[in-house]
Formats: structure tokens, C-alpha cells, sequence
């Protein structure tokens, strides 16, 4: 997953990739958040607040490259959330979050994204 904050959205999302890494550890299921911001002391304590504050074991990292992200990804600029799912190598599912989504929508965005983390299971 890459970010460009670390708002409540995010939060919630990140919290259900993270449940469903640890449910699929096993599976080797593995999960991580980029935040797309400069490469700080202040965006590192965002990160580690998040996770500290809502358990989350899945790594937390700044992008090297800062916002524009890796360049290889080809990461929209207007796309505060991207989630990427892959496999070998290969990504299997792209999602592009819009800025602005009401709860119902921000559930239905985790639940397609985590059907796609599961069909990687396969």
C-alpha cells in the first residue's frame, strides 16, 4: 500500500490488511504501508505512533524517492491511496483510492481489496 497521509481512512485500512496478514501468516502473507511523504524525523513518529497506537505489525516505511514514490510503480500524483496485490512478482489487482469516500464506501474498498488478497491464497 502507498499513502499520502496517515488519516483516519488510512487507519482503518491498514488495520484489516493487518488482521489479514497475521490471519494468512502461514500462507506466507506478507503486507506493508510506503508512506509517500519527505523522509523525516516527523513522518518517521507518525509511523511509529500509528502503529504503536493500533497494534499494527505489518512494516511502516518512507518511501526513499519521498512523495513522487518509486518510480518503477508509475504512482499517480492525485491517488492519496494506492493498493497494489501481488504475487511472484506479479501484481494481480491495483486499486486506486479517491480522496473522499463515507464509511459505507471505505468498507466496501477494504472488503474488494482483501477478496483480491485472498484469491492470491489460491
Amino acid at each position: 500500500m502507498f499513502t499520502r497521509a496517515t488519516d483516519e481512512r488510512l487507519t482503518g485500512l491498514v488495520k484489516a490488511i493487518d488482521a489479514f496478514v497475521s490471519e494468512n501468516k502461514s500462507q506466507r502473507m506478507t503486507g506493508f504501508v510506503v508512506l509517500l511523504a519527505e523522509n523525516n524525523g516527523e513522518n518517521k513518529a507518525k509511523l511509529v505512533a500509528l502503529a504503536k497506537t493500533h497494534d499494527i505489525s505489518i512494516p511502516l516505511t518512507l518511501a526513499v524517492e519521498g512523495a513522487k514514490g518509486p518510480g518503477a510503480y508509475k504512482l499517480h500524483p492525485d491517488v492519496p491511496v494506492t493498493v497494489l496485490a501481488a504475487k511472484s512478482k506479479k501484481v494481480e489487482a491495483n486499486f486506486a483510492l479517491a480522496a473522499a469516500a463515507d464509511a459505507d464506501a471505505q468498507k466496501k474498498e477494504a472488503a474488494d481489496i482483501l477478496a483480491a488478497a485472498k484469491k492470491l491464497l489460491d
